[in-house]
C-alpha cells in the first residue's frame, strides 16, 4: 500500500543511503511510501506551483521487479495532477530500468546533461499532466 508520510526523518537513512545528495531541506517535498509489513519503497517529489518534480524512486533491492516502483510513481502522479500542469525528472543515462519505467508511464526525454552525475550524462524527462 502507497502512502503519504508527513515524518520525512522516518526514510533519511534509505534516501541518503541510495542518494548520496539527499537532505531534508526540500519545503515542497512530499514524501510516499510503500508500506508492506515495513517500508518496501519510497518515492520523493516536490510540488512547486502548477509544476512537480520526482526527486528520488527507491525500491529496496530484494523487492524490485513487483511493480513497486511503477505503484509509487503513480500515486505520485494522481497527487501532481491535482494542481500541476507539467513534472519533469532526471535520471542517469545508463539506468535503463528507470529509464523504463519513466517512459511506460508517458514522460518522454527532453534533454541529455552531459556529466550532470559526475561522469554520466543524464536526461531530463518531462511529461504533460493536463
Amino acid at each position: 500500500m502507497v502512502e503519504l508520510i508527513s515524518n520525512k526523518e522516518e526514510v533519511y537513512e534509505l534516501l541518503k543511503k541510495h542518494f548520496e545528495s539527499y537532505s531534508l531541506n526540500d519545503p515542497f517535498e512530499k514524501i510516499a511510501v510503500y508500506n508492506d509489513n515495513g517500508v518496501k519503497g519510497v518515492i520523493s517529489y516536490s510540488i512547486i506551483y502548477e509544476r512537480a518534480e520526482v526527486n528520488y524512486i527507491v525500491v529496496l533491492k530484494e523487492y524490485r521487479g513487483n511493480n513497486i516502483g511503477n505503484k509509487l510513481l503513480n500515486y505520485a502522479l494522481a497527487d501532481m495532477k491535482k494542481s500541476c500542469f507539467t513534472v519533469s525528472l532526471e535520471v542517469a543515462s545508463d539506468n535503463a530500468a528507470a529509464i523504463n519505467l519513466y517512459l511506460k508511464n508517458g514522460f518522454t526525454v527532453e534533454a541529455t546533461r552531459p556529466k550532470y552525475y559526475k561522469d554520466k550524462d543524464g536526461y531530463l524527462m518531462v511529461k504533460d499532466l493536463r
